[in-house]
């Protein structure tokens, strides 16, 4: 009776953890450029993470006798970068322009492969059991073509970039809740 009892409340915290995962989520698709905002943070809480995990490694090599200087200068240098970030709203505003522009740009970049892997492909025709494959190469070729076009816009209008990647969020957020309320329902 009390493993069941305990079973309902795990379904009843999962049912309610995942309604306000997705009632968050909503909210980012509200107000994007608000969730956009949390990039920054995101990244300076990652800095920190990833120094405190280098400074910890360092100490357990060190342990073992083969420590090696600059994992802890490097682990000490991401966590003054994450606090600096966290503590500063210009480092904010700056890595949240990068994230903006560096969308952009790999947008821009990923367009130019797929267009250069789409000649490629143009002049492979192999056939495997019966399939042509490298078939479509001018299906890549117009895919790369609109990464371009839409790599060239992300760049002049960051705006629209910061809105993309607030509903992205959202929507993440919208689909793990659902998820949540599913496997616990």
């Amino acid at each position: 009776m009390e493993e069941k009892k305990g079973i309902n409340v795990v379904r009843i915290l999962g049912i309610v953890i995942g309604v306000l995962i997705v009632a968050l989520g909503i909210y980012c698709m509200f107000t994007p450029i608000s969730t956009y905002g949390v990039v920054g943070w995101i990244i300076a809480f990652g800095l920190i993470a990833d120094g405190v995990s280098k400074i910890v490694l360092w100490k357990d090599l060190r342990k073992a006798g083969v420590s090696d200087i600059w994992a802890l200068v490097g682990g000490i240098l991401s966590c003054v970068l994450g606090v600096v970030l966290a503590c500063s709203q210009v480092a904010m505003v700056a890595v949240d322009i990068f994230v903006a522009y560096l969308v952009g740009v790999w947008v821009l970049l990923a367009g130019c492969v797929r267009i250069a892997r789409s000649f490629a492909m143009r002049n492979v025709r192999v056939e495997l059991d019966g399939v042509v494959l490298a078939n479509n190469w001018d299906l890549a070729l117009i895919i790369g073509i609109l990464m371009v076009v839409l790599g060239i816009f992300c760049l002049a209008n960051p705006l629209l970039v910061v809105i993309a990647i607030g509903w992205q969020i959202g929507f993440a957020l919208i689909l793990g809740g659902a998820g949540l309320i599913s496997a616990t329902a």
